[in-house]
């Protein structure tokens, strides 16, 4: 496999060249020599068969001025370093150029080049139209928000009469219940001993069995009464503050006549 790598360097150096070099160089000027470094630096590498290097020294030459010649020898030595796919590619991107464009001698070794990786007939790659950007939507306008309404002042109202009666209600629906229970536990009792009649015996079993109804629903309502309670005790209602009224002020006036003493006042 032939290689162009030595007529391409020296074709590029003299482009290169063709700047006229000043005393204190340019920012372009700069470049270009710097380009010119890089160049010879990958045609260095290329001779000494490191490929890989190579690439890179001539991508960095091709970077800051682009020639066909510093391209077509980047692709080149990505083809001997085995990157088959990014030298065609180059190669493709060579082909479109057109500020410098390449010789026809250039075009042919590109083309013999695409050929050794089995690329026949290599075409130019495709340039890109530029698109134009979308026009930005118009941002919706943001509503004024009504300002807020004036903080309204909460008190908490003392609980009322009902939860007061509900506690003295449970203490005496619990105590009721409470009395009526022992009732029916002491009948329970006396209604087991073996020496009380059976009539006895009868009626405090009846007796014993109404009181313990009675006794369970008083225990019952009271504490349900002392649910009740307690809830009306943790939440007191609560009303907005009211506004205080001025009012006149009290006051009391001591008159002295020739009638005696007069007393009035204001409340």
């Amino acid at each position: 496999m032939r290689t162009y790598i030595l007529p391409s360097v020296l074709g590029a150096v003299v482009v290169l060249a063709g700047a006229p070099a000043l005393a204190q160089p340019s920012p372009d000027e700069a470049r270009l020599e710097e380009a010119r470094t890089r160049y010879s630096e990958g045609a260095q590498l290329f001779q000494r068969r490191r490929f890989s290097e190579a690439v890179i020294a001539f991508e960095r030459s091709y970077r800051l001025r682009p020639h066909p010649a510093t391209l077509y020898n980047a692709a080149e030595a990505r083809m001997r370093a085995g990157d088959n796919t990014g030298a065609l590619e180059q190669l493709r991107t060579l082909l479109a150029m057109t500020e410098p464009a390449p010789e026809a001698e250039l075009v042919t070794r590109a083309r013999g080049l695409a050929e050794q990786m089995g690329e026949q007939n290599l075409q130019p790659a495709a340039r890109e139209t530029p698109r134009e950007c979308p026009a930005c939507p118009e941002c919706p306008t943001v509503p004024s928000c009504p300002p807020p309404p004036p903080p309204e002042r909460i008190e908490t109202a003392r609980p009322g009469p009902l939860a007061w009666a509900l506690a003295g209600g449970a203490v005496a629906l619990t105590a009721f219940g409470a009395g009526f229970f022992a009732v029916a536990v002491d009948n329970a009792s006396s209604f087991r001993d073996p020496g009380a009649s059976q009539d006895l015996q009868l009626r405090l079993r009846d007796q014993g069995e109404a009181y313990r109804v009675v006794g369970i629903l008083g225990l019952l309502l009271g504490a349900g009464s002392a649910v009740g309670a307690v809830w009306l005790f943790t939440h007191p209602p609560t009303r907005p503050a009211a506004t205080p009224v001025a009012s006149p002020m009290a006051g009391l006036r001591l008159d002295v006549g020739l009638q005696g003493l007069s007393l009035s006042g204001r409340f």
